[in-house]
């Protein structure tokens, strides 16, 4: 297609959008200084600060980030732990209810769904990751157990020689 042509697509393109459709209404103008509403960011920014504020993620940050080249990221606007920018460990608020998921080896996966308290993560679920409701765990000797086992099944070998150092 000749560049002539296609300027020529582009401005009718353009006039299309540009043009109102018979019949259509005209939305009104919004007032000066008036920033368009975004819909999706704010309900996401607003999930952290309800994350920050709660003592059991304060608990689960803890075990987290006591694990050698741990950080904290927040993608999908929920806390999710990365070592070696691979995902460990996430938390987040669903239902009313205050869900970790982590990675388990699929045997353990396999025994751990039989509790009521835990459920198969969406999306994710098949490769051996969890959810629980963190509220109903018998203690958080429980859940460092999970989020150790998550995070040697993700972390590099010498980060995994580092821990075993540690001890």
């Amino acid at each position: 297609m000749s560049p002539a042509r296609s300027g020529e697509r582009s401005k009718r393109a353009l006039a299309r959008v540009a043009a109102p459709r018979a019949g259509a209404k005209a939305k009104p103008a919004r007032p000066a200084g008036r920033a368009p509403k975004v819909v999706g960011a704010t309900k996401a920014a607003k999930k952290p600060l309800a994350a920050a504020a709660d003592a059991t993620f304060e608990k689960i940050r803890a075990l987290c980030l006591a694990l050698p080249g741990t950080k904290l990221t927040m993608p999908w606007g929920s806390p999710h732990f990365r070592v070696a920018e691979k995902i460990f460990c996430g938390y987040g608020v669903k239902d009313g209810k205050r869900v970790m998921s982590a990675k388990l080896r699929f045997e353990h996966a396999k025994k751990v769904i039989e509790d009521a308290r835990f459920w198969p993560s969406p999306y994710v679920g098949k490769h051996g990751w969890v959810s629980f409701d963190v509220a109903k765990r018998k203690s958080w000797d429980e859940v460092a157990a999970l989020i150790r086992e998550s995070y040697e099944l993700i972390a590099p070998k010498r980060l995994l020689a580092e821990l075993r150092g540690a001890r």
